[in-house]
């Protein structure tokens, strides 16, 4: 072999080196790119799902404070009548006002809280000084079943909740009273509330609800029409003290009346907080009884008062 030929195996060889060599780095340029590449994608896959997994929790936080949120107005109770917002919604009543129809009733004791209901209609007829008087109103079917709903107490700790000056229906009572007054000249105004209450029907509570004892509201009483002592009296007193009397519940070993604070009258009286209060009788007869005017063994007992 010459020189020539040794020459050209020579730059051959180096050749093929020269290219070995590039093909090798390329490769290894390539597979550090693709190393590179491959894990940016594997960065941005994991950036990806930590996105992912950031907006599902915070997602799931919305979802929950929503369902949260739901919960607490579903639980709320704006007006404080005892109903969830929740349960006015399905009565159809208002989460803002205690009585939505105005009924003097809340919405969580009101047996219609949305309104409806019969009205009763009563007229009750009595005389004064022999004269026939009679005085009419309204009283919502509601109003009625919400004091007959109430619960009742054996003698006597919480008597004193009978009393129900403020009640419209009596506020109405007093007006008619007092008209009565007016028209007739008789300024006594107390003397005139004892005519129209001893118009009620005495009736026994044995009778009425087949219990020894069951006091009822003025509302019931006059709806009824009838009650017995007590009953008369928590209507006297009602009445009284819308027209300003001072009055308190007087009660004895088997009866009930009501004393009145009079500076002017005469008769039987109590001592109580360092006024005099007179005996007034509220079951009988028109014009049969006055202020001070007591009868049998009561005049000797010491009445429990209330």
């Amino acid at each position: 072999m010459n020189k020539f030929h040794i020459f050209i195996v020579i730059v051959l060889l180096f050749v093929f080196a020269v290219f070995g060599y590039y093909i090798y780095s390329y490769n290894q340029d390539f597979q550090q790119d693709l190393a590179e590449h491959q894990s940016n994608i594997q960065s941005a896959k994991n950036k990806q799902a930590s996105i992912d997994k950031q907006f599902e929790q915070t997602q799931q936080q919305k979802e929950k404070s929503l369902e949260q949120q739901e919960i607490s107005q579903k639980l709320k109770d704006e007006d404080g009548d005892g109903l969830t917002y929740e349960q006015e919604v399905r009565l159809g009543t208002n989460d803002n006002e205690r009585d939505t129809d105005g009924d003097g009733i809340d919405d969580n004791e009101d047996k219609h809280p949305a309104g409806g209901g019969q009205t009763y209609t009563i007229t009750v007829y009595w005389t004064h000084r022999g004269l026939p008087h009679s005085t009419q109103f309204g009283i919502a079917e509601d109003k009625y079943w919400h004091y007959k709903s109430q619960p009742r107490s054996s003698c006597c700790d919480d008597w004193a909740k009978f009393v129900t000056p403020d009640d419209p229906t009596i506020q109405t009572i007093a007006q008619d009273v007092a008209d009565a007054s007016i028209s007739t000249g008789d300024t006594n105004k107390a003397r005139i509330a004892i005519n129209f209450v001893e118009s009620m029907v005495y009736e026994y509570d044995i009778d009425y609800i087949s219990q020894l004892e069951w006091p009822k509201y003025p509302i019931e009483t006059i709806i009824d029409q009838r009650g017995d002592c007590e009953d008369t009296s928590f209507l006297m007193a009602s009445i009284l003290e819308a027209l300003d009397y001072d009055t308190i519940i007087l009660i004895y070993s088997d009866h009930a009346a009501v004393g009145v604070w009079c500076d002017s009258c005469s008769g039987t009286y109590y001592n109580y907080d360092g006024k005099k209060y007179f005996f007034l009788e509220t079951t009988g007869y028109a014009d049969n009884w006055e202020i001070g005017k007591i009868w049998g063994k009561y005049g000797t007992e010491s009445p429990r008062i209330i």
